[in-house]
């Protein structure tokens, strides 16, 4: 009876001791958001988060469980950390780039479109945009597991606590020198430096039409505007390619960041419809402003350099498009832009092109010139 009597209170002081704690864990575990009005209470709660083994505390915008799916602040965990990630929202859609991958989502739902293409499996928890009920801050919140899957980022829940890892968006990872074809003999102090990429080569022809290849129109173009550019001490140029060659889109990016060049400038013609025609230049508009330089934007750049090939091929104006699902507008860290000269699908067009690819190298040349003039980096 007194072996019993003696389990009994063991037993008694272990619950006392055990509940208490139950209790406080209970209590500091909720979040509760507003989300559309409605007040909500979530569990999960964590008030830290591992970004590439460093901790961050976001105890007024925690981390929660949604669905069964960790969710978190999109800015404090991928943009303010070394990932460095870019975000653009309003209160109905949001813009996650990070790398190669762009990632947009909508207010309350569970579906992600990835660079342009909506993808077929959901998310483990819809995209939120919320205000933190006890701090009053407005954050869009995402389901941290499955946005991490499609931006090629690490995620791990292990002690406790979320863990992710990746590579700081803006310093590359590897080095990627230029040839010794690819840079100008020209060097000095003060120079205009910039990467021109003739688009696609060697085993990818681009766009075909009309009995061309977009990817010798192109290198031909780039061929040209590198005579005048290779005897002007005013400038530094990096070339992607001067041959049929096909350096990967990671490999041109690298070039240009590792350069910490002033311009990225790539050369490309359109195909469509046999009745599409006209001139465009493509831009990142969710880039604008995080790869401005020296007071010039990427919409800076890609306007002036929209403007003076219209005038040089002739062509309808189509003005300027955004492209946010393209590598090398995504993966530069300077103003970049892309032209489209015209389509290889017109004849009209493509006969034109292919007649004048010499004065459209030396044209391209004089844009660059007469705008660099305008910012004052040149005389």
């Amino acid at each position: 009876m007194k072996r019993l009597t003696g389990l009994l209170m063991i037993l008694t002081l272990c619950l006392g001791l055990v509940a208490p704690a139950n209790n406080v864990s209970a209590a500091t575990s909720k979040v509760k958001i507003t989300y559309k009005g409605t007040v909500r209470t979530y569990s999960g709660r964590k008030n830290s988060v591992y970004v590439n083994n460093k901790k961050k505390g976001i105890t007024k915008v925690p981390i929660f469980k949604k669905s069964g799916a960790y969710v978190g602040p999109v800015d404090t965990i991928f943009k303010n950390t070394t990932l460095k990630a870019s975000v653009s929202y309003d209160a109905k859609t949001l813009t996650l780039q990070y790398g190669s991958k762009t990632l947009k989502f909508k207010n309350g739902s569970r579906k992600v479109t990835v660079n342009g293409v909506v993808d077929k499996n959901k998310m483990g928890a819809a995209a939120m945009y919320i205000t933190y009920t006890s701090s009053g801050k407005k954050r869009w919140v995402v389901p941290l597991k499955s946005v991490c899957k499609r931006l090629g980022i690490s995620y791990k829940y292990s002690g406790g606590a979320v863990r992710l890892g990746g590579v700081t968006n803006s310093v590359p990872t590897t080095s990627v020198q230029p040839t010794t074809e690819t840079m100008p003999e020209t060097t000095g102090s003060g120079q205009v430096t910039m990467v021109i990429d003739a688009g696609h080569g060697g085993s990818d022809s681009g766009a075909t039409g009309n009995g061309l290849k977009e990817k010798n129109l192109n290198l031909a173009i780039v061929l040209a505007a590198k005579k005048y550019f290779d005897n002007d001490s005013r400038f530094k140029v990096y070339y992607t390619r001067t041959a049929d060659t096909y350096p990967s889109l990671d490999d041109r990016c690298k070039l240009a960041n590792n350069n910490n060049v002033d311009l990225f400038l790539c050369v490309h013609i359109n195909s469509a419809s046999s009745s599409a025609r006209g001139t465009e230049t493509l831009y990142n508009p969710n880039r604008n402003l995080a790869t401005a330089k020296n007071g010039i934007t990427s919409k800076d750049f890609a306007t002036a350099m929209q403007k003076a090939v219209v005038e040089t091929t002739g062509f309808t104006n189509r003005g300027l498009k955004s492209r946010t699902d393209l590598r090398v507008l995504n993966q530069t860290n300077m103003p970049a832009c892309l032209i489209e000269y015209g389509f290889i699908s017109n004849t009209r067009e493509a006969r034109i092109m292919n007649a004048n690819t010499a004065k459209y190298g030396k044209e391209l040349y004089n844009a660059v010139v007469n705008f660099m003039k305008t910012k004052g980096r040149i005389s």
